[in-house]
């Protein structure tokens, strides 16, 4: 392989030997009829939640094994942070990446398929989970598991719909009655009112219809730009890009928060669409809901009255996936304690015992963090374990819930099959978002009509592959994991040739 290092960003995480952890103490290896010890020990859990939630669920866990103490701490910059405590030699038992790139490059997070595998409660998580590896990265190895799930959303404003004199559309609509609405929604206001948009966004459309577009029997998409656990087709990422964009070039979409053209809309450059009552169709992450618009009062005090959709099928009538954030955590290579540390992360991720602690800290608004946010408010996740009590006991932390209880449901049994953005499950995806895509800026170049998104599916499909090719062999390869069969490196390595011969690399 010409290239052995796969990119001047990633050189830099890989400098630095992982050092023992600092969480483990080492015991006399004395453990009870389950396999654990009963030393006196210390975990750490290095984590992107709510502070005080985090140290809440370390008591609970502590509640249930009285000799584990656990020491928590919010990530600022994973690979700043992780490279710093492998110098340093305190390095976590348990943590959380915002990428996997860092971790998989540096072998950070260790094999746990012997403890996944055993644990009966692993069968009954988000199918996608096990269906699609998610945490495995296309390997038949698992080493992390999702957390932090927070599903991309479509929410519709009814005040808004009431206003313009339009009908709510069924809560299983298709894509093409999402955009017609959007279209029909968008309108100027009367002399000396609003206009009023269609969309508002903080997830482009490009990232839902990629995953939204394909049917099972046609491709079976497993992540973001048409990727099906071997390669990607970038054709499928270009139709939603190039609406998306298309939306946005003649006039259906909001605009965006600290623009000349908010200020122009509301009078303030620092204004939310969110907040101005005129907007009716939001494609948001469900983070904004649980932070902003869930907040008791939240909404009487903007005039709003928004209830979730299910974000709609391209195609009718078909398995329905959802693109969403889930962050990956897992049990460092050199824990002392990798058993202890599993159990863990189970406790602070899908684990039965540590939803049903969560949902004891969320249910009781008394307790605050420290910006006396309630902590169902301050960036709660959603279940990843299909439990029917754990979601019963969820649903019922929104306000509003029972009155809107069709859209709710409706809401959550469309989200219970989550595919994960690019950098949390695709090897070498941020490789090539930071040296590709991102660098020659095709969102700008097509929002501003300067280009088709379709100009670009051929070389970004092949850039795509090239760099998730690449990652494998470096992180699954001799040189990393080592667990790649010689098919697999071989497989891997025409792509990287191939693509090398092309353009000259």
């Amino acid at each position: 392989m010409k290239k052995k290092i796969l990119s001047a960003l990633l050189a830099l995480t890989m400098t630095v030997p992982l050092a023992a952890c600092g969480g483990g103490s080492g015991g006399s290896g004395n453990v009870d009829e389950n396999g654990v010890t009963t030393d006196e020990i210390t975990l750490t859990y290095w984590h992107f939640e709510d502070e005080t939630t985090m140290e809440l669920m370390a008591e609970k866990f502590t509640d249930m094994y009285p000799n584990i103490h656990v020491e928590c701490r919010l990530i600022d910059d994973m690979s700043q942070d992780l490279s710093a405590a492998a110098s340093a030699g305190n390095f976590p038992d348990v943590f959380a990446g915002t990428d996997i790139d860092t971790a998989l490059a540096n072998q950070y997070w260790a094999d746990i398929s012997e403890y996944y595998n055993a644990d009966p409660e692993t069968q009954n998580l988000l199918p996608t989970i096990n269906e699609y590896g998610l945490g495995c990265f296309d390997t038949d190895k698992r080493y992390a598991v999702p957390t932090n799930y927070a599903p991309s959303a479509i929410f519709i404003d009814r005040n808004v719909i009431k206003a313009l004199n339009l009908e709510m559309p069924r809560t299983d609509w298709t894509w093409d009655e999402m955009i017609q609405l959007i279209k029909d929604a968008t309108r100027e206001g009367a002399a000396g009112e609003m206009k009023y948009f269609g969309l508002g966004y903080y997830n482009r459309l490009d990232s839902l219809y990629g995953i939204a577009a394909c049917s099972p029997e046609e491709r079976q998409i497993k992540g973001e730009f048409g990727f099906n656990g071997e390669d990607f087709d970038l054709s499928y990422w270009a139709k939603g890009e190039q609406e998306f964009s298309d939306l946005k070039l003649n006039g259906y979409v909001a605009p965006q928060t600290e623009t000349q053209e908010m200020e122009d809309w509301t009078g303030d450059w620092e204004g939310y669409f969110g907040t101005t009552g005129h907007v009716a169709v939001f494609s948001e992450g469900f983070w904004t809901f649980m932070n902003i618009w869930g907040v008791e009062g939240y909404q009487d005090q903007w005039g709003l009255d928004i209830v979730p959709y299910v974000t709609p099928n391209v195609v009718d009538e078909r398995e329905h996936n959802v693109i969403g954030q889930m962050f990956m955590a897992g049990v460092s290579t050199s824990c002392e304690h990798p058993y202890e540390a599993y159990l863990l992360l189970k406790f602070m991720t899908f684990g039965l015992d540590g939803w049903k602690a969560r949902l004891d800290i969320y249910e009781d608004e008394s307790i605050v963090n420290a910006s006396n946010v309630p902590l169902k408010n301050a960036g709660m996740p959603m279940p990843t374990t299909m439990d029917k009590e754990v979601w019963n006991r969820y649903k019922q932390l929104f306000y509003h819930y029972e009155e809107n209880k069709r859209y709710w449901d409706d809401f959550f049994a469309s989200v219970t099959r989550p595919v994960c953005y690019g950098w949390c499950n695709i090897a070498g995806y941020w490789n090539f978002c930071d040296q590709y895509f991102n660098k020659i800026g095709i969102h700008d170049l097509v929002d501003a009509g300067k280009a088709k998104a379709a100009d670009y599916v051929e070389e970004a499909t092949e850039q795509a592959n090239y760099y998730h090719a690449e990652a494998m062999i470096a992180y699954f390869g001799p040189n990393g994991y080592d667990i790649l069969s010689d098919d697999d490196i071989a497989k891997y390595q025409a792509t990287v040739d191939a693509f090398e011969a092309k353009y000259n690399q």
